[in-house]
């Protein structure tokens, strides 16, 4: 199991798929399994309230098909007034807790699925032909897949350098638009949005803050 606390990982997977999907990667279950199981995993208090609650509903119906009353009757009941307990007090214990929905555990393995950090096996019910998702960890490739952001941000870095070496700005003052020194002179020097006139804009701290970047990737190689 790759370690979640080391800050390379971490600040990765935190833009890929933010804290919910990091708590989902630790307390997911082991082994092959449903998207509802675990959102189950991810939202303990809930899943204990929805059992209590089902219970509760099963006692009242069993109650109602009763059709002698009796000690059969009273049984019931009194298991039912421990179930309701057991339901109020789940509830309570539940206030606060931060759900982490099927929607969005389903859309974080879809997330994790594309980049190939997990695994996804399909089953389809012979009866009714429902498919089922079942999904596994697995996140072996997770530094040759940073490796491989690192690079294409450095790519990036160095071509936007480029660009503004290369580049005049203008500038809106309203913080409209920004323009190169062609684009400019086609509006007249005046935002095509607001008509204030274009001012000229000094990107040599821009630049700066690009070459200290670009200088921590080369070093980090």
């Amino acid at each position: 199991m790759i370690n979640l606390d080391d800050p390379l990982i971490h600040g990765y997977l935190l833009r890929l798929i933010g804290e919910d999907g990091i708590t989902l990667i630790r307390d997911m279950p082991a082994g092959d399994v449903t998207d509802e199981e675990i959102c189950n995993a991810l939202n303990p208090l809930r899943t204990i309230s929805k059992e209590a609650e089902d219970k509760v509903k099963k006692l009242k119906t069993e109650i109602k098909t009763v059709k002698e009353k009796g000690e059969e009757t009273k049984k019931l009941e009194k298991e039912l007034t421990a179930a309701e307990k057991e339901l109020e007090k789940a509830k309570e214990n539940g206030v606060g807790e931060k759900e982490i929905t099927l929607n969005t555990v389903r859309k974080i393995l879809f997330i994790l699925y594309e980049n190939k950090f997990t695994i996804c096996h399909r089953e389809r019910d012979a009866n009714s032909g429902w498919l089922t998702f079942r999904w596994q960890i697995k996140m072996d490739g997770i530094y040759h897949q940073i490796e491989r952001e690192k690079k294409k941000l450095y790519r990036n870095l160095v071509k936007r350098k480029e660009y503004e070496d290369d580049s005049i700005f203008y500038v809106c003052p309203q913080n409209c638009l920004r323009f190169v020194f062609d684009e400019a002179t086609e509006t007249e020097f005046l935002c095509p949005l607001c008509g204030e006139d274009l001012v000229f804009q000094d990107n040599e701290t821009f630049k700066r803050l690009l070459d200290t970047r670009i200088e921590e990737f080369a070093e980090s190689k």
